[in-house]
């Protein structure tokens, strides 16, 4: 199966000259010889993924293969180093570690700072003997430490002497002063001192060492990534007689740090993942902290198992094809945890990391390219389905991916496995393959009845989701589509679906510059209940056009009539308790004005007159809002008897 990764390779030619221009251009930039005399850079990949993949040949043996890594640079190293050594040794990597400086002082009776300056050496160093010189006289007794004084040219450092004799001596630390330790040990601290100030004397680069036990002379390849700048290409145009000459150049940067010196360059454009680990950095992990009082946990019981081996095992460029060598290991796996032993004894510096190959494995081939549904991507993944077959834990980290041939495929990160446990995980993305989905529902009532002032409907939904596949030109694709698990639906066709933990996945055959499509069907029951007692008539009308029963259709049909004979019912008790309001507030206002006039004029009999009509009118309008709430009364009981409430 192939993955869209375009490869661009230069002739010879092509490649002495560009090569030079680059030597030329870049020259200026290059401090430091980052590898061995006798290692060669043999090939360089670049990558729109940010990376360049270097492939280079050292001489092994007694003496290891020595590499200077930017500090920038030592996490992709670390993440990514190959050996193909033809003698099949275990291969070890050791350099200075991320916090030796530090840890080295913290050994040490004294500061970084301490052993720069001789006056703050000897302040520190208080109690140790000395051997002290001037002029050809020399004083042994033991360190006092360092005064000040003032002197001909300000303020002078005094170094103060107990003698072998019990005499106090007191000297000008100038430059006619020689002082050193007495004591082999102090002498050898200093010098350690100031070899871990020289080991830290370049903290922009990581001196590294590789090796195995194996002290046969020979050649080995290593393969590692680097971070590189994104290469670009420019393009020309040329309108000719013939039609357009298209041209382009690739615009490239030597960042490596080293000169290439008739390489192979190749450039790779695609969508594959690189992912950033820091390998390199110290970290720590946290830990719960115990409450006083409480005992200290007991640690679980180990049980021994069986020992297996994880890896993949590519083939880089025209390197032959060969097993990697990995450290003798045993392993075991207990109830919370699994141990991996190195049974080959480790010896390493104080400060010094190593890497080293523990576990390997052949697993059959699990690429796949897949497409999750639901996701909204327009591309599918390329991805390896990793099975762990051991009876232990497989730890987590960063996996990178090499293709037979053709170099870095692209990065994953995978989780910590449990024994028997699957994970797919992506390291690139198909881009000539695009998928596109399209969605459809339909809903259908299957039974309604009344019951208990309720309608309970039992509907079927139904919904289809189509993908359309665009398949890659020139190259046939088949395609792993994940349609995801939707809790309470079932998936009623295509058949033949393999079931995952959280999805239904199908195999599409795309032959080359083709379109394919997958549909699949799934439904879902659904149980409802209406109330019907105050249900509105936009509802009821929507229940009554879904009903298929011609009992429930004609209740339905008999409820909407007394629903809508309420609603007018309501509408007419309502605007009589308006009237009776308004006819309220004009007798009362007629009222007032009579007693405020309070004369026997016509305007005031007229207005008595009205007072007692408008007792007539209100008492009319009682007697017919009590009629129609008699009657809402009475519809509200038809409609318990018909619903059953």
């Amino acid at each position: 199966m192939t993955y869209p990764l375009a490869r661009l390779s230069l002739s010879k030619s092509l490649q002495r000259r560009l090569f030079g221009a680059l030597v030329l251009s870049l020259s200026g930039l290059v401090l430091a010889l980052p590898l061995s005399a006798e290692t060669a850079i043999r090939g360089v990949t670049l990558s729109t993924a940010g990376l360049a993949m270097i492939e280079a040949t050292g001489e092994m043996g007694e003496e290891p293969i020595t590499l200077s890594v930017a500090r920038g640079d030592i996490d992709d190293f670390l993440k990514s180093l190959w050996v193909l050594d033809p003698a099949g040794a275990v291969p070890h990597v050791t350099m200075t570690g991320p916090g030796s400086f530090e840890d080295s002082f913290a050994h040490f009776p004294f500061g970084p700072d301490d052993v720069t300056d001789p006056a703050r050496l000897m302040r520190a160093m208080v109690g140790a003997p000395l051997t002290v010189e001037r002029r050809g006289e020399t004083w042994s007794g033991i360190n006092m430490g360092v005064t000040q004084r003032p002197c001909e040219h300000g303020t002078c450092n005094v170094l103060n002497l107990q003698g072998d004799d019990g005499t106090l001596h007191a000297f000008a630390m100038d430059d006619a002063l020689g002082v050193r330790f007495a004591d082999a040990a102090d002498q050898q601290t200093l010098t350690e001192a100031l070899r871990a100030w020289r080991a830290g004397a370049n903290p922009r680069r990581v001196e590294l060492a590789i090796g195995s036990e194996d002290a046969t002379p020979r050649q080995v390849g290593l393969v590692y990534l680097q971070n590189a700048p994104l290469w670009r290409t420019a393009w020309r145009a040329v309108d000719t007689p013939e039609g357009i000459r298209l041209i382009g150049w690739a615009v490239v940067e030597n960042t490596t740090g080293m000169d290439w010196n008739d390489v192979q360059l190749t450039l790779a454009t695609g969508s594959v993942r690189a992912i950033a680990a820091r390998l390199y950095e110290r970290r720590y992990a946290e830990r719960e902290q115990l409450a006083p009082g409480m005992p200290e946990p007991m640690p679980a019981p180990m049980v021994a198992m069986t020992r297996g081996m994880l890896a993949a095992e590519p083939e880089i460029g025209a390197m032959a094809e060969r097993d990697v060598a990995v450290a003798d290991v045993s392993a075991d796996d207990g109830e919370s945890f699994s141990r991996f032993t190195l049974e080959t004894p480790v010896t390493l510096a104080a400060g010094q990391m190593m890497s080293v190959p523990f576990l390997s494995e052949l697993l059959p081939d699990a690429r796949l390219t897949l497409y999750r549904g639901g996701t909204g991507a327009l591309h599918p993944v390329i991805a390896l389905s990793l099975e762990n077959p051991l009876p232990l834990r497989l730890p987590a980290g960063v996996l990178t991916l090499y293709e037979d041939g053709r170099g870095h495929a692209g990065d994953a990160a995978i989780p910590e496995l449990a024994p028997g446990a699957t994970e797919i995980v992506h390291f690139a993305l198909d881009t000539a393959v695009e998928v596109r989905e399209e969605s459809t529902g339909t809903e259908t009532v299957r039974e309604m009845r009344v019951a208990n002032g309720l309608l309970h409907v039992t509907e079927d939904l139904e919904r289809q989701i189509t993908y359309r596949i665009e398949g890659a030109p020139g190259t046939a694709r088949t395609i792993a589509l994940d349609h995801p698990r939707h809790p309470n639906w079932t998936v009623t066709a295509p058949a033949g679906a393999e079931e995952t933990a959280d999805a239904y996945r199908w195999i599409v055959e795309v032959p080359a510059g083709e379109r394919a499509s997958l549909t699949v069907t799934e439904r879902q029951p659904r149980q409802r209940r209406v109330g019907l007692i105050d249900i509105d008539l936009p509802t009821l009308a929507y229940w009554q056009g879904r009903s298929t029963d011609a009992r429930v259709t004609q209740m339905l049909s008999d409820l909407a009539e007394l629903r809508r004979r309420i609603t007018e019912t309501e509408t007419e008790h309502r605007r009589l308790g308006e009237e009776i309001g308004t006819l309220e507030r004009e007798q009362a206002r007629l009222v007032n004005l009579i007693v405020q006039l309070g004369d026997d004029s016509q305007a005031n009999r007229d207005r008595r007159a009205r007072v007692d009509s408008i007792d007539v009118e209100i008492r009319r309008a009682q007697d017919a809002r009590e009629t129609a709430a008699e009657q809402i009364t009475a519809l509200r009981a038809r409609i318990a008897e018909l619903i059953g409430a």
